[in-house]
Protein backbone atom coordinates (compact mmCIF):
# COMPACT_ATOMS: atom_id res chain seq x y z
CA UNK A 1 0.00 0.00 0.00
CA UNK A 2 1.39 3.40 -1.01
CA UNK A 3 1.43 5.99 1.80
CA UNK A 4 0.08 9.49 1.29
CA UNK A 5 3.57 10.99 1.73
CA UNK A 6 4.95 8.68 -0.98
CA UNK A 7 2.16 9.55 -3.44
CA UNK A 8 2.54 13.34 -3.05
CA UNK A 9 5.63 15.15 -4.32
CA UNK A 10 7.44 17.15 -1.66
CA UNK A 11 7.65 20.94 -1.72
CA UNK A 12 11.13 21.00 -3.23
CA UNK A 13 10.04 18.90 -6.20
CA UNK A 14 7.02 21.14 -6.79
CA UNK A 15 9.13 24.29 -6.47
CA UNK A 16 11.61 22.91 -8.98
CA UNK A 17 8.80 22.16 -11.44
CA UNK A 18 7.16 25.54 -10.82
CA UNK A 19 10.42 27.33 -11.56
CA UNK A 20 10.46 25.56 -14.93
CA UNK A 21 7.02 27.01 -15.70
CA UNK A 22 4.78 24.17 -14.53
CA UNK A 23 1.57 25.97 -13.46
CA UNK A 24 0.00 22.77 -12.13
CA UNK A 25 2.90 22.33 -9.72
CA UNK A 26 2.56 25.95 -8.59
CA UNK A 27 -1.18 25.54 -8.01
CA UNK A 28 -0.65 22.34 -6.01
CA UNK A 29 2.07 24.01 -3.95
CA UNK A 30 -0.12 26.97 -3.02
CA UNK A 31 -3.26 24.89 -2.44
CA UNK A 32 -1.31 22.98 0.24
CA UNK A 33 -0.76 26.13 2.26
CA UNK A 34 -3.79 28.28 1.45
CA UNK A 35 -5.76 27.27 4.56
CA UNK A 36 -2.70 27.73 6.79
CA UNK A 37 -2.06 31.20 5.35
CA UNK A 38 -5.72 32.18 5.58
CA UNK A 39 -6.02 31.20 9.26
CA UNK A 40 -2.73 32.95 10.00
CA UNK A 41 -3.97 36.11 8.26
CA UNK A 42 -7.24 35.94 10.21
CA UNK A 43 -5.32 35.72 13.48
CA UNK A 44 -3.24 38.77 12.64
CA UNK A 45 -5.93 40.92 11.04
CA UNK A 46 -9.12 39.67 12.73
CA UNK A 47 -11.00 40.44 9.51
CA UNK A 48 -11.88 37.76 6.94
CA UNK A 49 -12.03 40.02 3.89
CA UNK A 50 -8.68 41.61 4.70
CA UNK A 51 -7.28 38.13 5.36
CA UNK A 52 -8.30 36.94 1.88
CA UNK A 53 -6.75 40.02 0.26
CA UNK A 54 -3.51 39.58 2.19
CA UNK A 55 -3.30 35.88 1.27
CA UNK A 56 -3.73 36.76 -2.42
CA UNK A 57 -1.01 39.43 -2.14
CA UNK A 58 1.22 36.95 -0.33
CA UNK A 59 0.81 34.30 -3.05
CA UNK A 60 1.40 36.86 -5.79
CA UNK A 61 4.60 38.03 -4.07
CA UNK A 62 5.67 34.41 -3.60
CA UNK A 63 5.20 33.71 -7.33
CA UNK A 64 7.28 36.77 -8.22
CA UNK A 65 10.05 35.82 -5.79
CA UNK A 66 9.98 32.02 -5.97
CA UNK A 67 13.48 31.88 -7.43
CA UNK A 68 14.74 33.59 -4.25
CA UNK A 69 13.44 30.83 -1.97
CA UNK A 70 16.29 29.05 -0.21
CA UNK A 71 15.63 25.32 -0.50
CA UNK A 72 17.43 24.75 2.81
CA UNK A 73 14.50 26.33 4.69
CA UNK A 74 10.86 25.35 5.08
CA UNK A 75 8.60 26.66 2.33
CA UNK A 76 5.74 27.06 4.83
CA UNK A 77 7.87 29.37 7.03
CA UNK A 78 8.96 31.37 3.98
CA UNK A 79 5.32 31.89 2.97
CA UNK A 80 4.40 32.80 6.56
CA UNK A 81 7.07 35.52 6.64
CA UNK A 82 5.76 37.00 3.38
CA UNK A 83 2.20 36.90 4.69
CA UNK A 84 3.09 38.55 8.01
CA UNK A 85 4.94 41.34 6.18
CA UNK A 86 1.91 41.90 3.94
CA UNK A 87 -0.46 41.85 6.92
CA UNK A 88 1.65 44.25 8.94
CA UNK A 89 1.89 46.61 5.99
CA UNK A 90 -1.92 46.60 5.74
CA UNK A 91 -2.31 47.10 9.50
CA UNK A 92 0.06 50.03 9.46
CA UNK A 93 -1.88 51.72 6.65
CA UNK A 94 -5.24 51.00 8.25
CA UNK A 95 -4.12 52.07 11.70
CA UNK A 96 -2.62 55.24 10.31
CA UNK A 97 -5.87 56.12 8.53
CA UNK A 98 -8.18 55.33 11.43
CA UNK A 99 -6.23 56.45 14.44
CA UNK A 100 -3.63 58.95 13.44
CA UNK A 101 -5.38 61.21 10.97
CA UNK A 102 -5.58 64.79 12.21
CA UNK A 103 -9.20 65.67 12.97
CA UNK A 104 -10.39 62.07 13.14
CA UNK A 105 -13.92 62.09 14.52
CA UNK A 106 -15.84 59.24 16.09
CA UNK A 107 -19.15 58.81 14.29
CA UNK A 108 -20.58 56.79 17.15
CA UNK A 109 -20.03 59.28 19.94
CA UNK A 110 -19.50 62.52 18.06
CA UNK A 111 -16.31 64.44 18.71
CA UNK A 112 -12.61 63.70 18.80
CA UNK A 113 -11.38 60.70 20.76
CA UNK A 114 -8.98 62.98 22.64
CA UNK A 115 -11.91 65.06 23.87
CA UNK A 116 -13.35 62.01 25.62
CA UNK A 117 -10.32 61.18 27.75
CA UNK A 118 -11.51 61.07 31.38
CA UNK A 119 -10.67 64.05 33.54
CA UNK A 120 -8.94 65.99 30.78
CA UNK A 121 -9.97 69.34 29.40
CA UNK A 122 -7.70 69.91 26.43
CA UNK A 123 -7.59 73.15 24.55
CA UNK A 124 -7.13 73.11 20.74
CA UNK A 125 -3.36 73.63 21.03
CA UNK A 126 -3.01 70.69 23.42
CA UNK A 127 -5.13 68.48 21.15
CA UNK A 128 -2.97 69.39 18.15
CA UNK A 129 0.22 68.77 20.15
CA UNK A 130 -1.07 65.35 21.24
CA UNK A 131 -1.94 64.38 17.69
CA UNK A 132 1.45 65.56 16.46
CA UNK A 133 3.10 63.35 19.08
CA UNK A 134 1.09 60.37 17.86
CA UNK A 135 2.07 61.08 14.25
CA UNK A 136 5.73 61.39 15.27
CA UNK A 137 5.53 58.07 17.10
CA UNK A 138 3.96 56.42 14.04
CA UNK A 139 6.86 57.63 11.89
CA UNK A 140 9.37 56.26 14.40
CA UNK A 141 7.61 52.87 14.40
CA UNK A 142 7.90 52.81 10.59
CA UNK A 143 11.67 53.43 10.92
CA UNK A 144 12.22 50.36 13.13
CA UNK A 145 13.77 47.26 11.59
CA UNK A 146 11.18 44.76 10.31
CA UNK A 147 11.53 42.31 13.26
CA UNK A 148 11.14 45.08 15.83
CA UNK A 149 8.35 46.82 13.93
CA UNK A 150 6.44 43.53 13.69
CA UNK A 151 6.32 42.94 17.44
CA UNK A 152 5.34 46.55 18.18
CA UNK A 153 2.45 46.37 15.71
CA UNK A 154 1.29 42.97 16.91
CA UNK A 155 1.72 43.52 20.68
CA UNK A 156 1.32 47.24 21.25
CA UNK A 157 -1.04 48.24 18.45
CA UNK A 158 -3.07 45.10 17.75
CA UNK A 159 -2.79 44.04 21.42
CA UNK A 160 -1.89 40.40 20.77
CA UNK A 161 -0.26 38.52 23.64
CA UNK A 162 3.44 37.68 23.34
CA UNK A 163 2.47 34.04 22.75
CA UNK A 164 0.14 35.00 19.90
CA UNK A 165 2.76 37.29 18.37
CA UNK A 166 5.32 34.49 18.61
CA UNK A 167 2.98 32.09 16.83
CA UNK A 168 2.37 34.61 14.05
CA UNK A 169 6.06 35.41 13.60
CA UNK A 170 7.22 31.80 14.11
CA UNK A 171 9.51 32.77 17.02
CA UNK A 172 9.53 32.01 20.75
CA UNK A 173 7.82 34.12 23.40
CA UNK A 174 11.25 35.06 24.78
CA UNK A 175 12.31 36.32 21.35
CA UNK A 176 9.15 38.45 21.16
CA UNK A 177 9.81 39.86 24.65
CA UNK A 178 13.42 40.68 23.73
CA UNK A 179 12.44 42.39 20.46
CA UNK A 180 9.65 44.31 22.16
CA UNK A 181 12.02 45.57 24.85
CA UNK A 182 14.55 46.73 22.23
CA UNK A 183 11.83 48.32 20.08
CA UNK A 184 10.33 50.26 23.00
CA UNK A 185 13.76 51.44 24.09
CA UNK A 186 14.54 52.68 20.57
CA UNK A 187 11.17 54.42 20.31
CA UNK A 188 11.60 56.07 23.70
CA UNK A 189 15.06 57.35 22.72
CA UNK A 190 13.80 58.60 19.35
CA UNK A 191 10.87 60.43 20.91
CA UNK A 192 13.10 61.96 23.58
CA UNK A 193 15.48 63.22 20.87
CA UNK A 194 12.57 64.67 18.89
CA UNK A 195 11.30 66.50 21.99
CA UNK A 196 14.75 67.89 22.73
CA UNK A 197 15.08 69.10 19.14
CA UNK A 198 11.82 71.04 19.53
CA UNK A 199 12.89 72.66 22.83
Amino acid sequence: MVSLSESRPDDRALISRALRGDEEALNELFSRYYRFLYFLACRVLRDREDARDVVQNCLLRAVCNLQQFNNDGAFRSWLARILVNEAISLLRKRHSRKRFSVGSVSRQEGGDVLDRLPGQELNPEQILAKKESILALTKEVARLSAPLRSVVILCDIREHSMEEAGAVLCVTRDKVRSRLFRARRQLEAAMRSAQCANC
